[in-house]
């Protein structure tokens, strides 16, 4: 009988683990880019060609290696940065696990120069499907250039599952963004089919940094140590508050990560001040001991485990909600839970210091105290992608999906233009378009409106324009759409104005009745409807008085 079990032969064991690290361009360009950052690199450049599948090119002025650490740096579990279990323990670099450039190595066609400072050569080595094919001097500047071509050539099983050019360029520039924010005296160039497609110049601060990543938003700076953790937080405006925690980017000890429970401790330090499933903009960078944190809980790096998870998840929300800006009135929602949740830092004098629960309760603290709607209401069912039905302490109500959340944007769009503060969402890819002429009389006519909207455009020709910018508060919309409709209102109008131009937009922007929305949509659509407001209460499609109260207890 013939054994069924074997040893798998060195290349499909490389190709498995480089499934592990590498699944898209993406994870290729922030390895690289990690390396780059360890070898105590000042500058980058990040040159891509289809995405990252036809080539990527990262190029630093590091340290360099030298022919011997160009040779090893290609060998399974090579690395410089960690020699000892209690190295494994106290990780201070970005990247260390030894298996990036093997990985990559083993599914592509790998060329890395590098010469370090001082050294008279440098040193090429060409790799091709995890085969050393040549190692030898060549002339060089200082640094290293990685260049990758053909990923997943002998990989067409993976290869398939990349999604379009587009798709994975943008993922590219995200990773990118991150590793900028958590360098903010980097400069990093990225260029993307021969065009500069970013760049980020060296800043003095994380708050500089932070105003080149998000533009025009105004950011609410936070500083607090709590316990041996450093906070430093950049936040923008409830207004911007996003469905999903895309937009809050987080660093721990300079590692950009992801991690539900942060990102869910950082939007419950707002209380009532945003609706359920929404996340602020901004970042978060913690600083805590290295001992405090293991970056090796996942193959790519993205997330890390903490020694003390519960207990750190209460120190950011404490931190964050005591320096946010005070409301007017005092922050209703907080009082009424200082004595559940514990004394929050830096609260007026006379709240109630009751004991923090214990560290269990608070590990995930949106689903343990997800308060009611400032509103009254509650989400009961979403029915047919058309209506949404909620419940109040006294009856049901039926809205109207579209008409609600139409009315909740504008309102949206209105304050923010009163505020002064209607910012614009530049487009990762600028969309381009053609114009009718009834449409490009409007856009001269209206001009100043539509810039004041958030609105950014050029012309390319007789008819064709490309648009770069829309209304940040309306990131999610379809942009071209979002442009022509505005354009088109105004251009209708006997006396255009900012207020007609604004209720366009909120009704292009709203999620049609007939097509999917998620459930953390639909929740924020309710959380926004006001009933004793004339233009929400026509929302409302039915109403049905119930016999009881919302506890159960009949009224009568």
């Amino acid at each position: 009988m013939s054994p069924t079990v074997r040893l798998l032969g060195p290349t499909l064991i490389d190709q498995i683990a480089a499934g592990e690290v590498i699944e898209r361009p993406a994870n290729l360009v922030k390895e690289l880019l990690e390396n780059a950052i360890d070898a105590r690199a000042s500058a980058i450049t990040v040159s891509v060609e289809d995405g990252g599948r036809g080539q990527v090119r990262v190029t630093d002025d590091g340290i360099g290696m030298s022919p011997e650490d160009a040779a090893l740096c290609i060998q399974r579990h090579a690395t410089s940065k960690i020699a000892s279990f209690e190295d494994l323990m106290q990780v201070r670099s970005l990247g260390f696990r030894g298996e990036a450039l093997p990985s990559i190595a083993a599914v592509s066609k790998m060329t890395i120069t590098t010469r370090p400072k001082g050294a008279l050569a440098g040193t090429r080595v060409l790799v091709e499907g995890g085969d050393l094919r040549e190692i030898s001097p060549l002339g060089c500047p200082p640094g290293t250039t990685v260049e990758v071509q053909d990923l997943f050539y002998n990989v067409p099983a993976r290869k398939k599952f990349l999604r379009a050019r587009q798709t994975e360029t943008s993922r590219i520039f995200e990773v990118c963004q991150r590793l900028a924010l958590s360098r903010p005296e980097l400069r990093l160039q990225v260029t993307s089919d021969g065009r500069v497609a970013r760049q980020y110049l060296p800043a003095r601060s994380l708050a500089e940094r932070a105003y080149q990543v998000f533009g025009e938003v105004v950011l609410h700076e936070i500083h607090a140590e709590r316990e041996g953790v450093l906070l430093d937080a950049l936040l923008a405006p409830v207004e911007h508050a996003r469905v999903g925690a895309r937009q809050l980017y987080l660093f721990v000890n300079g590692r950009p990560i992801q991690d539900r429970g942060l990102a869910r401790a950082v939007a419950f330090a707002f209380g009532d001040r945003l609706s359920p499933g929404q996340y602020p903009r901004g970042l978060v960078s913690l600083r805590l001991a290295p001992d405090d944190v293991d970056v090796n809980a996942h193959p790519q790096k993205t997330e890390v485990r903490f020694r003390n998870s519960a207990q750190l998840v209460d120190r950011v929300t404490r931190m964050i909600a005591a320096r946010l800006p005070a409301r007017p009135h005092g922050d209703a929602y907080w009082e009424t839970r200082i004595g559940t949740y514990g004394p929050v830092e830096g609260r007026a004098k006379g709240a109630s210091d009751s004991p923090a629960p214990s560290p269990s309760t608070l590990a995930e603290p949106i689903e343990a105290f997800r308060p009611r709607y400032s509103n009254g209401l509650r989400l009961v069912a979403q029915l047919r992608d058309r209506v949404l039905v909620c419940e109040s302490s006294r009856e049901l109500l039926v809205l109207d999906r579209a008409r609600a959340e139409t009315e909740a944007r504008y309102d949206a769009l209105r304050h923010a233009s009163e505020a002064g503060a209607l910012a614009r969402w530049n487009l990762l890819f600028p969309d381009r378009l053609e114009l009718e002429r009834p449409e490009q009389l409007s856009l001269e006519r209206n001009e100043a409106i539509l810039r004041c909207l958030g609105f950014d455009w050029s012309a390319l020709g007789e008819r064709s324009y490309v648009l770069r910018a829309i209304p940040a508060l309306l990131a999610e919309a379809r942009p071209p759409a979002l442009f022509k409709r505005a354009i088109a209102t105004l251009g209708s109008s006997g006396d255009p104005s900012l207020g007609t131009a604004l209720l366009a937009l909120a009704e292009t922007a709203a999620t049609p009745n007939g097509e999917p929305l998620e459930e953390q949509g639909a929740e924020g659509i309710v959380a926004k409807v006001r009933l004793s407001d004339d233009r929400h209460r026509a929302c409302v499609l039915g109403r049905v008085a119930l016999p009881f109260s919302a506890t159960g207890i009949a009224d009568d």
